[in-house]
């Protein structure tokens, strides 16, 4: 794990810098935001996949995915919004990680362990959906 989270680092000011770059097609909403602010809170973001990438502890990443649900609901997104946010930002990751990254066995290695941590966190994302849909019904239903 600890390899991958060094190729992440290597790869990762390319990664911010195509975030910056594509933010408007990951939500319109962060077109607005200003280039500081966004690199920042997407600096955030990466740090937490990286620590993911070196240490695999779905329960801190699942703690992270909550927070970051909360905080963006706050926002006003949407929930379709936060899945294609969350796989968005993997899929850079991804295409950062296909072009700068030589072709062989360690390179299929990462990209197949970032698709893998994506996957965990569009899933993790929608369990919390879930759950905070399920608390809302549920509290929906003892207002009747």
């Amino acid at each position: 794990m600890e390899r991958h989270a060094r190729t992440f680092e290597a790869i990762r000011p390319e990664v911010l810098d195509r975030l910056i770059d594509v933010r408007g097609s990951i939500d319109h909403t962060l077109t607005g935001v200003p280039s500081q602010v966004i690199r920042q809170e997407f600096d955030a973001v990466l740090d937490r996949m990286q620590s993911y990438l070196l240490d695999g502890d779905a329960g801190r990443y699942r703690s992270f995915a909550e927070r970051w649900v909360a905080f963006r609901l706050g926002q006003g997104f949407s929930p379709e919004n936060l899945i294609h946010s969350v796989v968005a930002l993997g899929d850079a990751v991804l295409e950062v990680a296909r072009r700068r990254l030589p072709l062989g066995s360690e390179s299929a290695d990462f990209t197949r362990e970032v698709a893998r941590m994506n996957f965990v966190a569009a899933r993790l994302i929608v369990d919390t959906l879930a759950q905070e849909l399920d608390a809302m019904t549920r509290a929906a239903r003892r207002r009747r």
